[in-house]
């Protein structure tokens, strides 16, 4: 899939939207009502095509997603594109949502249904609130814990699955009949996993660190890795080394995104590999104060030049922040991978007078020496 191909696919995902909510709102059951009950937002369904922004309030802290013509972009993160899935989800599940029981009254009950007030520093209540391009509010609800439980109506004496909410500037909460859910954190918005890639299909492997020399990790005919070109009299300190580089190399979710400047400064290094359709990737590793930031430069031709400009419409022009320990893992220096092969045999075998495996203790004979009762 072509750049060009992934951007009229989002296109046609993103302008479905409106149509979604009214369709499933359209196949929602109705139910009798009763005093207070109906739907959670009635007035959202009518005002769906006016939709452009939706933010949500979590401990005090907001998150904002924006509607650009054809596309749904996180603010907060330099507008990097949202899952218009995820955002369909949230927007049909308010627009079904009814009433079905009331719950607390009393503010002091509210924090246990986290409905309270989601400014609050240690809140888990949710305030979403839904604005056209004007800024107007189209639909405002406190969305709290999710009940677990069955469909409504469905099994009866067994309880019913919902979301506890509270409409702002009302004492009253409710269990309403859908889940309602999204949150603050960029993973409820965004697809965080941009890359994957098996392990077993990595022909070969790179490691540059910055100041050290590159060095090469390669595929054994059973499918297993290698260190190429181990130097003489050295060995490979733990197995599993070589398999974690592959794996942390194999796939990037990150935490944060940010657009790429391409100013220099903070490289820690590269780690770059082919598979075997000749899909190369090249993982360029940035230390930016406490956080760690890889730009992911994908390529290659036929098949693996389709696979890679799938990657680079997510990913160019972008750097993407992961954990230290990720980065820490996949830019091993060769020197951390290896031990001398006579140190390794001495610490694994019988020093003078000890035991197999254990430093020797004075006094104490070798095992074979031990006297017989």
């Amino acid at each position: 899939m072509t750049p060009k191909q992934f951007a009229a696919l989002a296109t046609t995902a993103a302008l479905s939207l409106v149509a979604a909510i009214a369709v499933h709102s359209a196949r929602a059951p109705t139910t009798g009502e009763m005093a207070g009950s109906g739907k959670l937002l009635p007035n959202l369904e009518s005002n769906a095509e006016k939709i452009a922004r939706i933010t949500v309030t979590q401990s005090g802290k907001p998150l904002t997603i924006e509607r650009d013509a054809d596309r749904w972009l996180v603010k907060s993160q330099d507008g990097y594109p949202a899952s218009t899935e995820k955002v369909r989800t949230l927007l049909t599940a308010l627009a079904k949502a009814e009433l079905l029981e009331p719950k607390t009254a009393s503010p002091d009950r509210y924090a246990v249904l986290e409905v309270d007030d989601p400014a609050g520093k240690n809140s888990n209540a949710r305030l979403i609130k839904i604005e056209d391009a004007s800024g107007a509010a189209l639909a405002e609800v406190i969305a709290g814990k999710q009940r677990p439980g069955t469909a409504s109506g469905t099994s009866p004496g067994k309880s019913t699955a919902g979301t506890y909410v509270r409409r702002p500037g009302e004492e009253q909460s409710w269990l309403a009949s859908t889940d309602i859910a999204g949150g603050t954190a960029l993973k409820d918005w965004a697809n965080v996993r941009v890359l994957e890639t098996p392990t077993e299909k990595v022909k070969e492997l790179t490691v540059a660190v910055a100041g050290e020399a590159p060095y090469k990790l390669t595929r054994n005919a059973d499918g297993s890795h290698q260190l190429e070109n181990i130097p003489a009299g050295k060995k490979i300190k733990y197995v599993n080394m070589i398999d974690n580089i592959l794996e942390a190399a194999s796939f990037v979710d990150f935490e944060g995104v940010r657009k790429a400047t391409g100013t220099p400064g903070g490289e820690a290094g590269t780690v770059s590999f082919e598979t075997d359709n000749g899909l190369k990737i090249a993982l360029k590793v940035r230390r930016d104060k406490d956080a760690v930031w890889i730009a992911i430069e994908p390529s290659g031709e036929g098949d693996a030049k389709k696979t890679a400009d799938e990657i680079k419409a997510r990913t160019s022009g972008w750097e993407f922040s992961v954990l230290p320990s990720k980065a820490d893992t996949m830019l091993k220096k060769q020197a951390d991978l290896l031990e001398d092969i006579a140190s390794a045999e001495t610490s694994d075998g019988a020093g003078p007078g000890g035991l197999p495996g254990m430093p020797g203790l004075p006094g104490m004979p070798a095992p074979h020496a031990l006297p017989t009762p």
